[in-house]
Order: structure tokens, then sequence, then C-alpha cells
């Protein structure tokens, strides 16, 4: 019995120790900034614009429900090419920063 709550304390030490290491590492300065997030259809011709609109209206609902205010760029190309929308709420740049 005392065997499996060493081992249970240690991994939950374990855990603990790799939280403290995230929390300690330095914070960006642009993390609270807003983003633009910009997806451009690649090769592939209405099949790529469709899958662009479709990973933007993707990330568009996923901030919506985290509390992000979503708004749309006002230029949007007629072929889908082209998708933005401009994302602001806390933290948007420390969340969105690494989705490239």
């Amino acid at each position: 019995m005392a065997r499996s709550e060493v081992e249970r304390l240690t991994a939950e030490q374990q855990a603990r120790l790799e939280r403290i290491r995230v929390l300690l590492l330095p914070k960006d300065p642009n993390d609270d900034k807003n983003v633009i997030v910009e997806v451009r259809a690649g090769t592939g011709g209405d099949e790529a614009g469709l899958f662009a609109a479709d990973l933007l209206r993707m990330y568009s609902r996923w901030a919506e429900t985290h509390g992000y205010k979503v708004s749309y760029s006002a230029e949007r190309d007629r072929h889908r090419r082209l998708q933005g929308s401009y994302l602001s709420g806390a933290r948007s740049w420390g969340i969105f920063a690494l989705e490239v």
C-alpha cells in the first residue's frame, strides 16, 4: 500500500514540477495584443478556397466560444482565395501566435 502511494505521489510531484517550469517561463510582451488572422488559399482551385474559408470559420468559432471578439475584414475575395478576420481579447496574440 505504501509503495502505491509513493508511486502516485512521485507522479504527482513530477506533474507539479513541470507546471512550475511552464509558469516560470518569461512572458512574451506581445501576448496581450490583438491579432489579425489571415488565411490564404494555396494551389488547388476552388477546393483550396473552400478549405481556406472552412479553416477561418473554424478559428472564428473557436475564438467566439472562448470569449474573443471576432470581426471579419471588409475586403473579402469573391473567389475565397483570401480570408481574414480580426480577433481581440485577453491574450489573443499569445493564443494564436503559434498557429502558423
